[in-house]
């Protein structure tokens, strides 16, 4: 492996044959009949996925280290060992009947652009550190846990929410063989990374519809969730007059209608996902309702309003609705923004500036230390699905631009 300097050389080039062959093969693991891909998080399937990436960690001489939530470390070494690593990376984990593209394809990419740099005998200045983080997705009650473990952000309390299969989190974490009381010592300092880059689906239509290859991620919008709680009088529905009910039911109606228009009047984003009727048959008014909603941003001013106005209706309503989780509004580092940027246009790739509705790892990351994201069409904007679906060619240019942007860094930082 030689010691060229970035400054001296082309763009590596990198193998889009390979990268592609090499989401084919990671698609293999979970795989289902209908086209779908389960890699819930510390399934079989999700380690299995996490050793081959490892495997392919080591076919190109990195370092390579599992920490104590699972997340999968490579680092290929760099010309000036005192300089911080510069980071990639996404997740393999999917939710249970997902798709091919969210999250694996910005690990792929990521080994890629090591690879494209080995094999062109090109060393940066910095190390390059490849994650790929663990449980990413919701599955386990929360999301991101892979990367808010490895920053010091994972609460006890997210290890006993319940499971996307109404088991608590911890249990998961201990079919996996894992000690979730130790996760605490995957904590790294705050400061280890110079800065982080995440090449992912866009998971919405914005750059199909515009016919644009590359988005540069300026901000990802910050999420609240809440649980809310009406309590009326079960009674039965044939010999209760009309006038004489306390339906839970339809006290807690006009709320879901209110958080529609309350996300609509402040220009963002909401939902109310669960819905829990109890007791649940026909011939009884519903005596309790028990509801799940959540709202996204990139404005935390706005989020406070919101909030607001729906914790005020659901009281006005004869409710309450309590906040369980939040994660703020996280901006790019400018500098990573523009690296991004000056790569596209290096390489001929049109591009715009986006906010992502989506949470990911460099959400959490983010707080700590600079990074952003690069996002590639997703047709249709489905995702979460196994039709999702991203050109090959389109994740091979989001590749280039990713490799790109860590040269620009490597000099620039």
């Amino acid at each position: 492996m030689g010691a060229e300097s970035p400054r001296t050389v082309a763009l590596p080039e990198l193998d889009g044959g390979r990268l592609l062959s090499d989401l084919e093969h990671l698609a293999a693991i979970g795989a289902e009949p209908g086209g779908g891909v389960s890699r819930v998080a510390y399934s079989a399937a999700d380690i299995e996925a996490r050793g081959w990436v490892r495997d392919s960690m080591l076919e190109l001489s990195m370092d390579v280290r599992r920490d104590e939530a699972l997340n999968v470390i490579g680092r290929y070494p760099g010309r000036e060992p005192g300089l911080k690593p510069l980071a990639l990376g996404s997740h393999t984990d999917t939710v249970p009947h997902g798709g091919r593209f969210d999250g694996a394809l910005g690990v792929v990419a990521a080994v890629a652009c090591v690879r494209a740099l080995r094999d062109a005998g090109v060393v940066l200045r910095h190390p390059v550190e490849v994650i790929d983080f663990a449980a990413e997705e919701a599955t386990l009650g929360a999301g991101t846990l892979g990367s808010l473990a490895m920053t010091g952000g994972l609460t006890r309390d997210a290890l006993v929410r319940p499971a996307w299969d109404g088991r608590p989190a911890a249990m998961h974490l201990r079919d996996a063989g894992l000690d979730a009381l130790g996760l605490n010592r995957a904590v790294r300092p705050r400061r280890v990374l110079a800065a982080y880059l995440e090449l992912h689906v866009e998971q919405g239509g914005t750059l199909e519809a515009a016919g644009i290859p590359i988005g540069v991620v300026e901000g990802i919008a910050g999420i609240r969730r809440f649980a809310g709680s009406f309590a009326g009088l079960a009674n039965h529905a044939g010999t209760t007059a009309m006038a004489d009910r306390r339906d839970a039911l339809v006290m807690a109606a006009p709320f879901v209608l209110g958080v529609r228009d309350a996300a609509v009047d402040a220009g963002i984003v909401a939902t109310v996902g669960t819905l829990r009727v109890q007791p649940g048959a026909p011939s009884v008014i519903p005596g309790g309702v028990e509801l799940e909603a959540e709202i996204r941003g990139p404005e935390e001013e706005a989020l406070d309003r919101v909030e607001a106005r729906l914790v005020e209706l659901a009281e006005r309503l004869g409710g309450s609705l309590v906040r369980t989780s939040a994660k703020p509004a996280v901006r790019s580092d400018p500098r990573l923004v523009a690296a991004i940027e000056m790569a596209c246009d290096r390489l001929g790739l049109s591009h715009r500036r986006m906010t992502s509705g989506a949470g990911h790892d460099a959400m959490v990351i983010g707080r700590l230390l600079p990074s952003a994201m690069v996002f590639v069409p997703s047709r249709g904007g489905v995702s979460h699905s196994p039709d999702e679906y991203t050109p090959p060619e389109r994740c091979v240019d989001g590749a280039r631009a990713l490799l790109g942007a860590l040269m620009e860094l490597d000099s620039g930082l």
